[in-house]
Protein backbone atom coordinates (compact mmCIF):
# COMPACT_ATOMS: atom_id res chain seq x y z
CA UNK A 1 0.00 0.00 0.00
CA UNK A 2 1.44 3.51 -0.88
CA UNK A 3 0.61 6.29 1.66
CA UNK A 4 0.42 9.83 0.34
CA UNK A 5 1.18 12.53 3.23
CA UNK A 6 0.69 15.76 1.13
CA UNK A 7 -0.08 17.69 -2.17
CA UNK A 8 -0.15 21.33 -2.21
CA UNK A 9 -2.13 21.98 -4.89
CA UNK A 10 -5.05 24.13 -3.84
CA UNK A 11 -8.08 22.60 -6.44
CA UNK A 12 -10.85 20.79 -4.68
CA UNK A 13 -11.10 17.43 -6.44
CA UNK A 14 -14.32 15.73 -5.90
CA UNK A 15 -15.84 11.98 -5.22
CA UNK A 16 -14.17 10.91 -8.63
CA UNK A 17 -10.79 12.25 -7.96
CA UNK A 18 -10.42 10.21 -5.05
CA UNK A 19 -11.95 7.12 -6.48
CA UNK A 20 -8.95 7.54 -9.65
CA UNK A 21 -6.31 8.73 -7.25
CA UNK A 22 -6.18 6.86 -4.72
CA UNK A 23 -8.62 4.47 -4.42
CA UNK A 24 -7.51 2.74 -7.52
CA UNK A 25 -3.88 3.12 -6.67
CA UNK A 26 -4.03 2.48 -3.34
CA UNK A 27 -2.22 5.76 -2.54
CA UNK A 28 -3.49 7.25 0.46
CA UNK A 29 -3.59 10.47 2.21
CA UNK A 30 -2.52 11.33 6.17
CA UNK A 31 -6.31 13.08 6.40
CA UNK A 32 -9.22 13.31 4.23
CA UNK A 33 -12.26 15.73 4.90
CA UNK A 34 -14.82 14.26 2.48
CA UNK A 35 -17.51 17.44 2.51
CA UNK A 36 -21.09 17.41 1.28
CA UNK A 37 -24.49 15.28 1.67
CA UNK A 38 -23.30 12.05 -0.13
CA UNK A 39 -23.50 10.21 2.70
CA UNK A 40 -23.90 7.09 0.31
CA UNK A 41 -20.38 7.35 -1.29
CA UNK A 42 -18.49 8.79 1.62
CA UNK A 43 -19.63 5.85 3.96
CA UNK A 44 -18.32 3.59 0.51
CA UNK A 45 -15.05 5.34 0.45
CA UNK A 46 -14.47 4.59 4.30
CA UNK A 47 -14.89 0.88 4.07
CA UNK A 48 -12.51 0.96 0.37
CA UNK A 49 -10.14 2.49 2.41
CA UNK A 50 -10.97 0.57 5.70
CA UNK A 51 -10.40 -2.98 3.49
CA UNK A 52 -7.08 -1.95 1.31
CA UNK A 53 -5.22 0.15 4.10
CA UNK A 54 -6.04 -1.41 7.21
CA UNK A 55 -7.19 -5.12 5.98
CA UNK A 56 -10.18 -7.09 8.51
CA UNK A 57 -8.00 -8.63 10.60
CA UNK A 58 -6.47 -5.57 11.91
CA UNK A 59 -9.20 -3.38 11.79
CA UNK A 60 -10.67 -4.65 14.85
CA UNK A 61 -7.66 -2.94 16.46
CA UNK A 62 -7.08 0.06 14.35
CA UNK A 63 -10.78 0.94 12.78
CA UNK A 64 -12.03 3.67 15.35
CA UNK A 65 -15.25 4.97 14.49
CA UNK A 66 -15.91 8.64 16.41
CA UNK A 67 -19.32 11.00 16.38
CA UNK A 68 -18.71 14.81 16.39
CA UNK A 69 -21.31 15.12 18.74
CA UNK A 70 -19.96 12.70 21.11
CA UNK A 71 -16.09 13.40 21.18
CA UNK A 72 -13.68 16.03 20.96
CA UNK A 73 -10.87 17.01 19.21
CA UNK A 74 -8.35 16.07 22.19
CA UNK A 75 -10.00 12.82 21.79
CA UNK A 76 -9.64 12.38 18.43
CA UNK A 77 -5.61 14.14 18.50
CA UNK A 78 -4.58 11.78 20.94
CA UNK A 79 -5.86 8.51 19.08
CA UNK A 80 -4.40 10.00 15.85
CA UNK A 81 -0.95 10.36 17.63
CA UNK A 82 -1.21 6.59 18.80
CA UNK A 83 0.59 4.12 17.11
CA UNK A 84 -1.49 1.64 15.55
CA UNK A 85 -1.98 -2.03 17.39
CA UNK A 86 -0.55 -5.42 15.32
CA UNK A 87 -0.65 -3.38 12.11
CA UNK A 88 0.86 -0.28 10.13
CA UNK A 89 -1.54 1.59 9.71
CA UNK A 90 -4.61 2.76 11.95
CA UNK A 91 -7.89 4.47 10.03
CA UNK A 92 -9.91 7.25 12.25
CA UNK A 93 -13.36 8.08 10.76
CA UNK A 94 -15.50 11.01 12.60
CA UNK A 95 -18.72 11.18 11.15
CA UNK A 96 -19.65 14.99 11.50
CA UNK A 97 -16.95 16.65 12.60
CA UNK A 98 -18.30 19.68 12.24
CA UNK A 99 -19.97 19.55 15.23
CA UNK A 100 -16.68 19.17 17.33
CA UNK A 101 -14.70 21.72 15.61
CA UNK A 102 -17.33 24.93 16.71
CA UNK A 103 -14.54 26.59 18.98
CA UNK A 104 -11.37 28.68 17.94
CA UNK A 105 -9.58 26.36 20.54
CA UNK A 106 -10.89 22.86 18.77
CA UNK A 107 -9.82 24.33 15.47
CA UNK A 108 -6.65 25.21 16.31
CA UNK A 109 -6.29 22.04 17.36
CA UNK A 110 -6.77 20.50 14.39
CA UNK A 111 -5.06 23.01 12.25
CA UNK A 112 -2.11 22.29 14.37
CA UNK A 113 -2.45 18.11 13.56
CA UNK A 114 -3.24 18.93 9.89
CA UNK A 115 -0.12 20.81 9.36
CA UNK A 116 1.97 17.65 11.18
CA UNK A 117 -0.03 14.47 10.80
CA UNK A 118 0.56 10.99 11.97
CA UNK A 119 2.38 8.60 8.83
CA UNK A 120 0.95 5.69 10.80
CA UNK A 121 -2.67 7.11 10.92
CA UNK A 122 -5.28 7.77 8.08
CA UNK A 123 -7.52 10.52 9.48
CA UNK A 124 -10.94 11.04 7.51
CA UNK A 125 -13.13 13.48 9.03
CA UNK A 126 -16.62 13.81 7.19
CA UNK A 127 -18.73 16.67 7.27
CA UNK A 128 -22.44 17.66 5.41
CA UNK A 129 -21.01 21.52 5.60
CA UNK A 130 -16.89 22.68 6.02
CA UNK A 131 -17.15 26.20 5.91
CA UNK A 132 -13.65 27.11 3.81
CA UNK A 133 -13.59 30.49 5.51
CA UNK A 134 -11.69 28.83 8.78
CA UNK A 135 -8.12 27.94 8.93
CA UNK A 136 -8.55 24.35 9.88
CA UNK A 137 -10.49 23.70 6.55
CA UNK A 138 -7.98 25.91 4.03
CA UNK A 139 -5.37 23.91 5.64
CA UNK A 140 -7.14 20.63 4.07
CA UNK A 141 -7.41 22.39 0.75
CA UNK A 142 -3.71 23.84 0.61
CA UNK A 143 -2.36 19.97 1.50
CA UNK A 144 -4.93 18.01 -1.20
CA UNK A 145 -6.83 16.57 2.22
CA UNK A 146 -10.84 18.33 0.82
CA UNK A 147 -12.91 16.73 -1.30
CA UNK A 148 -16.06 17.95 -2.30
CA UNK A 149 -18.56 15.41 -2.12
CA UNK A 150 -21.91 16.86 -3.49
CA UNK A 151 -24.39 14.05 -4.69
CA UNK A 152 -24.48 14.09 -8.29
CA UNK A 153 -26.81 16.64 -10.35
CA UNK A 154 -28.37 16.01 -13.89
CA UNK A 155 -26.91 13.71 -16.35
CA UNK A 156 -24.14 12.20 -13.94
CA UNK A 157 -27.36 11.01 -11.31
CA UNK A 158 -29.57 9.74 -13.78
CA UNK A 159 -25.98 7.60 -15.31
CA UNK A 160 -25.55 6.36 -11.59
CA UNK A 161 -29.21 4.95 -11.49
CA UNK A 162 -28.78 3.40 -14.59
CA UNK A 163 -25.46 1.66 -13.01
CA UNK A 164 -26.69 1.09 -9.58
CA UNK A 165 -30.31 -0.73 -11.55
CA UNK A 166 -27.66 -2.62 -13.26
CA UNK A 167 -25.61 -4.34 -10.24
CA UNK A 168 -29.39 -5.38 -8.76
CA UNK A 169 -30.34 -6.68 -11.95
CA UNK A 170 -33.40 -4.27 -12.50
CA UNK A 171 -34.09 -3.93 -15.83
CA UNK A 172 -34.71 0.00 -15.95
CA UNK A 173 -35.25 2.12 -18.84
CA UNK A 174 -33.50 5.93 -19.13
CA UNK A 175 -36.91 7.03 -19.02
CA UNK A 176 -37.78 5.43 -15.75
CA UNK A 177 -34.44 6.26 -14.14
CA UNK A 178 -35.51 9.74 -14.91
CA UNK A 179 -38.85 9.36 -13.23
CA UNK A 180 -36.93 7.80 -10.06
CA UNK A 181 -34.56 10.70 -9.93
CA UNK A 182 -37.62 13.20 -10.12
CA UNK A 183 -39.41 11.55 -7.67
CA UNK A 184 -37.03 10.97 -5.36
CA UNK A 185 -34.38 13.43 -5.88
CA UNK A 186 -30.58 13.18 -5.95
CA UNK A 187 -30.40 10.95 -2.06
CA UNK A 188 -28.32 8.32 -3.05
CA UNK A 189 -29.14 6.51 -0.02
CA UNK A 190 -32.64 6.92 -1.16
CA UNK A 191 -32.07 5.81 -4.72
CA UNK A 192 -30.36 2.87 -3.73
CA UNK A 193 -33.54 1.72 -1.25
CA UNK A 194 -35.69 2.50 -3.78
CA UNK A 195 -33.95 0.72 -6.26
CA UNK A 196 -33.96 -2.02 -4.02
CA UNK A 197 -37.18 -2.39 -3.39
CA UNK A 198 -38.23 -2.21 -7.23
CA UNK A 199 -35.23 -4.98 -7.94
CA UNK A 200 -37.53 -7.36 -5.82
CA UNK A 201 -40.61 -6.47 -6.96
CA UNK A 202 -39.49 -6.52 -11.00
CA UNK A 203 -37.67 -10.33 -9.40
CA UNK A 204 -41.62 -11.21 -8.25
CA UNK A 205 -43.28 -9.96 -11.05
CA UNK A 206 -42.73 -10.30 -15.13
CA UNK A 207 -39.74 -8.05 -15.45
CA UNK A 208 -39.52 -4.67 -17.00
CA UNK A 209 -41.37 -2.04 -14.57
CA UNK A 210 -43.08 0.55 -17.07
CA UNK A 211 -43.15 4.46 -15.98
CA UNK A 212 -46.61 4.58 -14.90
CA UNK A 213 -45.80 1.00 -12.58
CA UNK A 214 -42.87 2.65 -11.39
CA UNK A 215 -44.17 6.11 -10.56
CA UNK A 216 -47.16 4.49 -8.60
CA UNK A 217 -45.10 2.28 -6.87
CA UNK A 218 -42.55 4.85 -5.60
CA UNK A 219 -45.67 7.30 -4.31
CA UNK A 220 -46.97 4.40 -2.64
CA UNK A 221 -44.10 3.63 -1.16
CA UNK A 222 -42.65 6.80 -0.30
CA UNK A 223 -42.59 8.15 3.53
CA UNK A 224 -42.00 11.25 3.21
CA UNK A 225 -43.07 13.41 6.59
CA UNK A 226 -42.50 16.99 7.89
CA UNK A 227 -38.52 16.17 8.66
CA UNK A 228 -38.60 16.60 4.74
CA UNK A 229 -38.94 20.44 5.14
CA UNK A 230 -37.37 21.23 8.38
CA UNK A 231 -34.07 19.45 7.83
CA UNK A 232 -33.48 21.97 4.45
CA UNK A 233 -34.49 24.96 6.33
CA UNK A 234 -32.02 27.82 6.08
CA UNK A 235 -31.79 31.32 4.47
CA UNK A 236 -31.43 31.37 1.34
CA UNK A 237 -32.63 27.61 0.54
CA UNK A 238 -36.52 28.21 0.29
CA UNK A 239 -36.25 26.56 -3.69
CA UNK A 240 -35.15 23.73 -2.05
CA UNK A 241 -37.95 23.17 0.52
CA UNK A 242 -40.43 24.30 -1.99
CA UNK A 243 -39.17 21.41 -4.01
CA UNK A 244 -39.84 19.32 -1.07
CA UNK A 245 -43.32 20.64 -0.81
CA UNK A 246 -44.61 20.36 -3.99
CA UNK A 247 -43.57 16.71 -4.15
CA UNK A 248 -45.12 15.99 -1.10
CA UNK A 249 -48.40 17.32 -2.70
CA UNK A 250 -47.79 15.66 -5.86
CA UNK A 251 -47.96 12.81 -3.68
CA UNK A 252 -51.35 13.76 -2.14
CA UNK A 253 -50.07 15.15 1.17
CA UNK A 254 -52.30 18.62 2.22
CA UNK A 255 -50.82 21.62 3.72
CA UNK A 256 -53.32 20.68 7.13
CA UNK A 257 -51.28 17.48 7.15
CA UNK A 258 -47.69 18.99 6.89
CA UNK A 259 -47.87 22.16 9.19
CA UNK A 260 -48.16 20.57 12.24
CA UNK A 261 -45.59 18.07 11.21
CA UNK A 262 -43.25 21.21 10.63
CA UNK A 263 -44.32 23.03 13.48
CA UNK A 264 -44.10 19.73 15.81
CA UNK A 265 -40.31 19.25 14.68
CA UNK A 266 -40.07 23.69 14.87
CA UNK A 267 -40.39 23.22 18.27
CA UNK A 268 -39.14 20.69 19.10
CA UNK A 269 -35.43 21.79 17.54
CA UNK A 270 -35.98 25.32 19.46
CA UNK A 271 -36.33 23.31 22.81
CA UNK A 272 -33.50 21.50 22.03
CA UNK A 273 -31.50 24.71 20.82
CA UNK A 274 -32.49 26.41 24.02
CA UNK A 275 -31.56 23.78 26.93
CA UNK A 276 -27.87 23.68 24.54
CA UNK A 277 -27.28 27.06 25.06
CA UNK A 278 -28.35 26.95 29.00
CA UNK A 279 -24.89 24.09 28.66
CA UNK A 280 -26.88 20.93 29.02
CA UNK A 281 -25.94 17.97 27.74
CA UNK A 282 -27.61 15.75 25.09
CA UNK A 283 -27.87 13.31 27.76
CA UNK A 284 -29.42 15.71 30.54
CA UNK A 285 -31.87 17.22 27.72
CA UNK A 286 -32.93 13.41 27.03
CA UNK A 287 -33.38 12.95 30.71
CA UNK A 288 -35.61 16.19 31.29
CA UNK A 289 -37.88 15.56 28.30
CA UNK A 290 -37.64 11.99 27.65
CA UNK A 291 -36.61 12.13 24.67
CA UNK A 292 -33.90 9.80 22.95
CA UNK A 293 -30.64 11.60 22.35
CA UNK A 294 -30.27 9.62 19.18
CA UNK A 295 -33.14 11.20 17.83
CA UNK A 296 -31.37 14.39 18.45
CA UNK A 297 -29.01 14.09 15.11
CA UNK A 298 -32.42 14.60 13.08
CA UNK A 299 -33.05 17.66 14.54
CA UNK A 300 -29.16 19.09 13.75
CA UNK A 301 -29.47 19.89 10.62
CA UNK A 302 -32.59 22.72 11.33
CA UNK A 303 -30.71 23.88 14.76
CA UNK A 304 -27.34 24.21 11.97
CA UNK A 305 -29.67 26.12 9.46
CA UNK A 306 -31.37 28.03 11.60
CA UNK A 307 -29.47 29.25 14.07
CA UNK A 308 -30.67 29.23 17.98
CA UNK A 309 -32.45 32.73 17.51
CA UNK A 310 -33.92 31.78 14.33
CA UNK A 311 -35.59 29.00 15.49
CA UNK A 312 -37.36 30.79 18.10
CA UNK A 313 -38.61 33.14 14.91
CA UNK A 314 -39.48 29.87 13.16
CA UNK A 315 -41.73 28.86 15.65
CA UNK A 316 -43.60 31.60 15.79
CA UNK A 317 -43.73 31.74 11.86
CA UNK A 318 -45.43 27.88 12.15
CA UNK A 319 -47.69 28.98 14.58
CA UNK A 320 -48.69 31.43 12.00
CA UNK A 321 -49.41 29.41 9.51
CA UNK A 322 -51.67 27.24 11.34
CA UNK A 323 -53.76 30.14 12.26
CA UNK A 324 -53.85 31.63 8.22
CA UNK A 325 -54.89 27.56 7.81
CA UNK A 326 -57.96 27.99 9.84
CA UNK A 327 -58.76 31.65 9.12
CA UNK A 328 -57.54 32.96 6.11
CA UNK A 329 -59.07 33.52 2.43
CA UNK A 330 -56.15 32.53 0.95
CA UNK A 331 -55.99 28.70 -0.48
CA UNK A 332 -53.53 26.38 1.98
CA UNK A 333 -51.04 25.57 -0.91
CA UNK A 334 -50.55 29.29 -1.11
CA UNK A 335 -50.06 29.74 2.55
CA UNK A 336 -48.14 27.19 3.01
CA UNK A 337 -45.33 28.82 -0.05
CA UNK A 338 -45.56 31.81 1.72
CA UNK A 339 -44.87 30.41 5.35
CA UNK A 340 -41.93 28.26 3.40
CA UNK A 341 -40.24 31.13 1.84
CA UNK A 342 -40.53 33.25 5.30
CA UNK A 343 -39.06 30.45 7.44
CA UNK A 344 -36.26 30.73 4.70
CA UNK A 345 -35.71 34.63 4.43
CA UNK A 346 -32.12 35.50 3.57
CA UNK A 347 -31.19 37.95 6.86
CA UNK A 348 -28.92 38.45 9.60
CA UNK A 349 -30.39 36.30 12.15
CA UNK A 350 -28.57 37.01 16.07
CA UNK A 351 -27.46 34.15 17.78
CA UNK A 352 -26.09 32.46 14.44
Amino acid sequence: MGYRQKNTGNSVPNFQDLVNQDLKTRNFRAVYLLAGDDLLRIEGVVEKIRKDAVGEAASIFNFHKMHGDQVDVGRIVQQALALPMLGNIQLIWVKNADLCLGTQEAQQAMENYISKPVKETILILSSSKADKRTKWVKACVANGFFFDFSPPKGESLIKWVLKAAERENLPLGRHEAEILCDLVGNDLLGLKNEISKLALLSAQGEGKIGAEELSRIIMDQAELQGFDITNDLEPGKSPVVLKTWYRLAEWGKTAYEIAPLIHSRIRKGALLASCRDQGLSDKEIATLTGSSPWGFRFLDPMIRGLGSAGIRKAMRTSLECDFKLKSSPLSPNIIMEKTIMELCKKKTVAGR
